[in-house]
């Protein structure tokens, strides 16, 4: 039982450690980077199973436990080491050489940590003389629980206090493993480095003088000037001391006053996303809002309910007061923002006490299609800013507010008269984000029923930012006299006037559109993607068409019509190291199949016979690696969209796929799935239950979408539940294969289904971004189908006498 439990102690700090620095690297480095985590982890763990396979005496079974001991005792100093070199070193790759450099030292920390627990992991699956079936669910059962840990510390401790905290739980690790086998001086050790590990969790939790990111986003910020940082499963939110001075507008109107003084605090929202919140005691306080080009709807619709997605510092609900809004609801994903204007920032704010506002911690679109109330204004200004734009090309980044879908359920929320308006960025030489705004409103319009898109559609720029007017009912001739009346008073350019066609062809042809066709015609040679995104494809932020995605490595300045500018910087650069990613993982695929084979006992292996048996195994590890990847990653993405948020999706997804494979491993001892037919029908049963799965969800998805975000989660278990079970019987049923014929071997196989299950994550996020989430699960599907071409070396392998070991 201790080596169970040690495994599963392993298993749980490994999986906390890669979501932690998921969320770290967020903060330090900009967000398309965080997918880097995930990669290098299972880089690192990759290598530790090779260690495993190379140095086979090391972990002979009389040495065994002890040199597991000692493994986990080099995760528990490394995770230190790591955090350490996260905050301290600048990571901007692509800058200069330097920034180049300064990757690789990083990923090398990254990838410490994992090593040595992939070392516990590999030696205790493939070496231990334990049922490998019970080992293995062990194992995932303890990765299950580390989801659930990330979601229930970060409650209560930053990021790098829980890092600190998976680096105890690697100490603990090593003493349940080591047992008898550990002497004096190894309980020595333990003891010093759980000491010097609790002592800085304590001085990193409790105080300000722990560890924390030196540089955030390249810079080294002044921390003495925080006067609050709070880190949740959502993001690191820090507001700065107060200042006087001059208003902070998104869109300011050339004619706001100069000389204006106001209190506010500014807020940063994991380093780089920002806000403020400002001082509302009067309305005086707040009148110069009136100027600013993201509140121009409330010039037509002062009156009425006004709802307000994402909070932040409280401006927008100040605004809805100021033009006279009897009912003002705001609501934010992050908790932090409602309990910072609920709490300490109260009387400063001046909204929580106000009847007439109320704040939700919610996610806007599922509360959205809960409720029967109607809004005359839905306001949704910068929601994921410049943030977001790094990250259009990796895991996470899909969002469900930025959907047909989505707006569909927004319009059906509008009074008669009502208005969804929407802020984004915006490049007077170039549409870029605008003009895939415009296309998703007129998807959006186009399936509720409405003929003429361009009567219900005005949008009005000043600067660099854009609001779009989409109206549920056409925009009277009073609304365009009003619109044009300030839009002069206040110089904003009328890009977009209600019912006529823009200045600008693309534009001109998106809004002439009557048919989802004909919108289709429109946009289908732009450089740039415009077409509006779906719950199917819910990538708003990434604008790269495929066609240009591949090639779009030389200067900027040789771009068509400028692209490059703004917000496509960002999905360039994700690109960029998602490609790079890509071919590095492929190079380290061949690296890891064929120099094992050269330096380790595999090397050994002779005849044509015990070349088949050896191949079968490879590719079938490589299969199921692969297939598992696929699957995960897709459904994370798409039930990300259904649950609200990505953070739901992997506590929700993580949880139950990995708990229900343990289940399914710990199943498999008692199956007999080595014979035939077995052995032939469990691969079409798990391909079989990945195609359904995947016509399943989006139909559960329309129909409970105003479900309460508890049934939600209920039936997301109970799809996904039987799936990740059907998942857990491929790896120890490989196992067993192998470990009768090619025991020595099995630490290869493992490496092998780790560094496939590795690059395929980074595959899947390029398919599911370019082809769609669902070609993901197709891909998956194949590859458990493709698994009945090793099955006639893999039973050959079973019925093979055992090769020692």
């Amino acid at each position: 039982m201790a080596v169970y439990l040690g495994i599963l102690l392993i298993a749980l700090a490994t999986l906390a450690l890669e979501v932690a620095l998921t969320r770290l690297l967020s903060v330090t480095t900009w967000y398309h980077l965080a997918f880097f985590a995930v990669s290098t982890a299972m880089l690192g763990m990759t290598a530790g199973a090779v260690t495993v396979y190379v140095k086979a005496d090391w972990f002979a079974r009389a040495r065994l436990n002890y040199s597991v001991a000692k493994a986990s005792l080099g995760y528990a100093v490394a995770v230190p080491l790591t955090l350490i070199m996260l905050c301290l070193i600048p990571l901007d790759p692509g800058q200069s050489a330097m920034g180049y450099y300064a990757l690789l030292l990083v990923t090398l920390a990254c990838m410490l940590p994992f090593y040595f627990s992939g070392i516990v992991l590999a030696a205790i699956i493939t070496r231990a003389p334990l049922p490998i079936g019970k080992v293995y669910a062990a194992d995932l059962i303890g990765a299950s629980l580390g989801c659930l840990l990330v979601l229930g510390a970060l409650e209560l401790l930053d990021v790098p206090s829980l890092i600190l905290l998976c680096g105890t739980i690697g100490v603990f690790a090593g003493n349940s493993v080591a047992g008898r086998a550990a002497g004096s001086r190894f309980r020595i050790a333990s003891g010093a480095i759980l000491g010097v590990l609790v002592a800085l969790l304590l001085l990193t939790s409790l105080t300000p003088h722990g560890v924390r990111p030196m540089v955030v986003k390249g810079r080294i910020p002044d921390q003495a000037d925080y006067i609050f940082d709070e880190w949740n499963s959502f993001s690191r939110v820090v507001v700065k001391e107060m200042t006087v001075g001059s208003p902070q507008y998104w869109g300011a109107s050339p004619v706001a006053p100069a000389d204006e003084k106001i209190s506010q605090y500014k807020m940063k929202i994991d380093g780089a996303a920002g806000t403020t919140l400002r001082r509302f005691a009067s309305l005086e306080d707040i009148d110069h809002l009136r100027f600013d080009v993201t509140n121009v709807a409330y010039y037509l619709r002062p009156r009425g309910g006004a709802f307000i997605i994402g909070v932040g510092g409280g401006r927008d609900i100040q605004c809805a007061l100021l033009f006279g809004h009897e009912r003002a609801v705001g609501i934010d994903v992050n908790p932090i923002f409602i309990d910072l204007l609920e709490g300490r920032f109260r009387d400063f704010a001046g909204i929580a006490d106000r009847e007439e506002v109320t704040l939700i911690a919610d996610e806007a679109r599922s509360y959205l299609s809960r409720t029967p109330d109607t809004y005359s204004i839905i306001q949704m200004s910068l929601i994921d800013t410049w943030a977001a734009t790094g990250v259009g090309a990796f895991s996470l980044s899909e969002n469900s507010l930025y959907t047909v879908e989505a707006w569909q359920g927004f319009i059906q929320r509008l009074s008669e008269d009502g208005i969804l308006t929407v802020s984004r960025w915006y490049n007077p030489r170039d549409l870029g984000e605008t003009g895939r705004l415009a296309s998703l409103a007129v998807a959006a319009l186009l399936r509720a029923g409405i003929a003429t898109p361009s009567e219900h559609l005005a949008m009005i720029t000043s600067g660099r930012l854009s609001t779009l007017l989409v109206s549920r009912k056409a925009f009277s001739e009073s609304d365009i006299a009003t619109l044009v009346e300030k839009c002069q008073e206040l110089s904003f350019r009328l890009v977009l006037h209600p019912g006529r066609l823009p200045d600008n062809e693309v534009l001109a042809e998106i809004v002439a559109a009557d048919s989802r066709e004909g919108l289709e015609r429109a946009i289908e040679n732009e450089p740039l993607n415009y077409r509006p995104p779906t719950d199917e494809n819910p990538f708003f932020f990434n604008m790269l068409n495929i066609s240009q995605a591949i090639p779009w490595f030389g200067p900027e300045d040789t771009s068509p019509r400028g692209v490059f500018a703004g917000v496509v910087r960002g999905n360039i650069i994700a690109t960029r190291t998602l490609m790079g990613l890509i071919l590095a993982l492929l190079a380290l695929c061949v690296a890891t199949i064929v120099f094992p084979l050269a330096l380790g006992p595999a090397g050994g292996a002779t005849g044509g016979r015990g070349r088949s048996i050896l191949w079968s195994g490879a590719v079938y590890f490589a299969l199921i690696g692969a297939g598992f990847m696929f699957a995960e990653i897709a459904l994370i993405q798409r039930l990300s969209v259904f649950l609200g948020h990505p953070i739901y999706a992997l506590g929700v997804l993580l949880f139950t796929v990995i708990a229900s494979a343990g289940v399914g491993s710990y199943l498999s001892e008692r199956l007999p799935l080595t014979r035939p037919p077995w052995a032939i029908v469990y691969p079409l049963v798990i391909s079989a239950a990945i195609l359904a799965i995947r016509f399943i969800l989006p139909h559960a998805s329309s129909g409970m979408m105003s479900s309460a975000q508890s049934a939600k989660i209920l039936v997301s278990i109970i799809i996904i539940a039987p799936l990740g079970l059907l998942l857990g019987l491929g790896f120890p049923t490989g196992m067993r294969f192998v470990r009768q014929s090619r025991h020595s071997e099995t630490p290869w196989y493992w490496a092998i289904n780790g560094v496939f299950g590795v690059l395929c994550s980074a595959l899947a996020v390029f398919i599911s971004i370019y082809f769609a989430i669902s070609t993901s699960l197709y891909v998956a599907a194949a590859c458990y189908c493709l698994l009945l071409l090793c099955m006639p070396g893999m039973m050959r392998a079973a019925r093979e006498p055992k090769s020692g070991g």
